[in-house]
C-alpha cells in the first residue's frame, strides 16, 4: 500500500485536449500527480501541465505512442522516475479512420485498433506491477456507445475496439479483484472532441440534434470518483455519462 502522505501518482493518456485536458487537470485538483500523455500535441499537453504547476500541482507532459508497445512501457518507465510509480491509469487516448468494411484500408484497422484497443493493453500492461506491489491500483477504459450500445456505418474498427474494452475490463477485474485494483469503463455520450469534430460540422449537427451535450468535466468527475477509495468496491462495469441520451 502506498504510504500515508506519499502522493499518488496518475498516468492520463491523450491528457492533452479535450476530455483528457480536464481528467488531468481534476485529478490533479483531487491532488495527484499527473503525467500528462501525448503523442503530437505538445503544446496543449504543455498548456495543460502549466495549469497543473500554476496551481499547486505536479505534473509533468510525456510524449508516447501508445500504440506502440515499447513507446506505451517507456510512457510507465518515463512517469515512474519524473513523478513516481503510478497508482492510477486512466486510457483515455482514442482516434478513428472511419470506413466501411467494404472500403477500410487495411493499415487504417490496425491504427485505430492499436490505438484505442492494443495501446490501452500496452499502458495498462506496463502498470500493473507496480500496482501489485503496492496493493492498490485504478485502472479506468474509455468506451463508446459505439462500442455495441449504439453502432454507427463506417465505424466498424472503432467499434470493434470499443467493444474490446468492454471484455478487457470485465476479465482483468476478476483478475485483480483481490489485489486492491479496480478496474472500469466510463462510456461518454456526446462530448465535442476532436474525433466528433472530425467528421466536420454536418455530424456534430447530426449528434447535437439527438444527444444532449455532455461537458468534459462531468465525465472528469466520473473518472474522478472511480479512482477515488468511495470506488473501493467498483469494478468491472461500464459507467454511461449520458445525461438520458439514446444508448
Amino acid at each position: 500500500m502506498t504510504n500515508a502522505g506519499e502522493q499518488k501518482v496518475a498516468v492520463v493518456t491523450g491528457g492533452g485536449r479535450g476530455i483528457g485536458a480536464a481528467i488531468a487537470q481534476r485529478l490533479a485538483s483531487d491532488g495527484f500527480a499527473v503525467a500528462v500523455n501525448y503523442s503530437r500535441s505538445e503544446t496543449h499537453a504543455a498548456d495543460v501541465v502549466a495549469k497543473i504547476v500554476a496551481g499547486g500541482g505536479r505534473a509533468a507532459a510525456i510524449k508516447a505512442d501508445i500504440g506502440d508497445a515499447a513507446s506505451a512501457e517507456e510512457l510507465i518507465s518515463r512517469t515512474a522516475d519524473t513523478l513516481g510509480a503510478p497508482s492510477v491509469l486512466v486510457n483515455n487516448a482514442g482516434m478513428n479512420l472511419a470506413g466501411s468494411v467494404r472500403k477500410q484500408e487495411p493499415e487504417d484497422w490496425d491504427r485505430v485498433i492499436a490505438v484505442n484497443l492494443s495501446g490501452a493493453f500496452y499502458c495498462t500492461h506496463a502498470a500493473l506491477p507496480a500496482m501489485y506491489e503496492n496493493g492498490w491500483g485504478r485502472v479506468v477504459f474509455f468506451g463508446s456507445p459505439s462500442g455495441g450500445r449504439r453502432p454507427s456505418p463506417g465505424m466498424s474498427a472503432y467499434s470493434a475496439a470499443k467493444a474490446g474494452l468492454t471484455g478487457m475490463t470485465r476479465t482483468l477485474a476478476l483478475e485483480v479483484a483481490r489485489r486492491g485494483i479496480t478496474v472500469n469503463t466510463v462510456v461518454p455520450g456526446f462530448v465535442e472532441t476532436d474525433i466528433i469534430s472530425s467528421g466536420g460540422d454536418a455530424a456534430v449537427d447530426v449528434l447535437a440534434a439527438h444527444w444532449p451535450r455532455i461537458p468534459a468535466e462531468s465525465v472528469a468527475a466520473t473518472v474522478s470518483f472511480l479512482v477515488s477509495d468511495d470506488a473501493r468496491h467498483v469494478s468491472g462495469e461500464e459507467v454511461g455519462v449520458w445525461l438520458g441520451g439514446p444508448v
